[in-house]
């Protein structure tokens, strides 16, 4: 195993940033799939409950997308 300092020994200031930089894009890149569920989940619910009748247009899609663009 690593000591307690070991890992991070050799890393100067530019290494420590871009470990932070990938560490941010991994929590990114995993919360991308529940939040495209969370997003066409809204989706599917709104054309769900509108009536037959209505095709799909761009008016239900840019009513969920406005709500999760305020929430991120």
């Amino acid at each position: 195993m690593v000591s307690e300092g070991g890992m991070f020994r050799f890393a100067d200031g530019v290494d420590k940033l871009l470990m932070l930089f990938r560490t941010l894009g991994c929590i990114g890149d995993g919360m991308m799939i529940p939040f495209t569920m969370l997003v066409l989940s809204g989706v599917i619910n709104e054309y769900g409950s509108s009536s037959a009748l209505i095709s799909l247009s761009t008016d239900v899609v840019n009513k969920v997308q406005k709500v999760y663009t305020v929430v991120r």
